[in-house]
């Protein structure tokens, strides 16, 4: 009868302690998609001050960005999964491998509130991996709960 109830016990403390671990990647989780958020419309409030103060001729705009028609480039940023998760691997600007920096289809020297929009928006492409690793880690913990709690029924 001891045996059965340490072991219980023991998968009691392990459920506390998966769900404490739960609690704790909601609030990750939750604080990540907030800070996402943050950046996100931070961000699109400096592309729009840019627009706003460099209208006209100097617009921003799609007709700026390259269509099919023109030359071939390659992505600077590129989201991988790996066995540690997702994360962002970054190229630097090489012209010569086809690495080009996208601010520069705008102007050679972009104004400061676009190049701050772009900072933003990388660290929403950051933010939207550590999200995506927290909510995996969040499913494997539920997943070991539904697990724990199936066997200590079955007992």
């Amino acid at each position: 009868m001891t045996a059965g109830t340490s072991e219980k016990e023991a998968a009691g403390q392990l459920l506390d302690n998966l769900y404490l671990d739960m609690f704790h990647l909601i609030e990750e989780h939750t604080q990540c998609r907030v800070n996402l958020e943050r950046s996100n419309a931070s961000g699109a409030i400096l592309l729009a001050r840019t627009r706003f103060q460099h209208g006209g001729s100097n617009s921003v705009s799609t007709a700026q960005i390259p269509t099919e028609n023109s030359a071939e480039f390659n992505a600077l940023c590129r989201v991988v999964d790996s066995e540690d998760g997702i994360c962002v691997e970054r190229q630097a600007v090489d012209k010569s491998k086809g690495y080009v920096e996208p601010l520069h289809w705008f102007s050679v020297l972009p104004p400061m509130s676009l190049r701050h929009a772009v900072s933003k928006f990388k660290d929403c492409i950051e933010l939207v991996a550590e999200s995506t690793n927290l909510q995996r880690q969040l499913g494997e913990a539920l997943d070991w709960i539904a697990k724990l709690r199936q066997i200590a029924l079955l007992n």
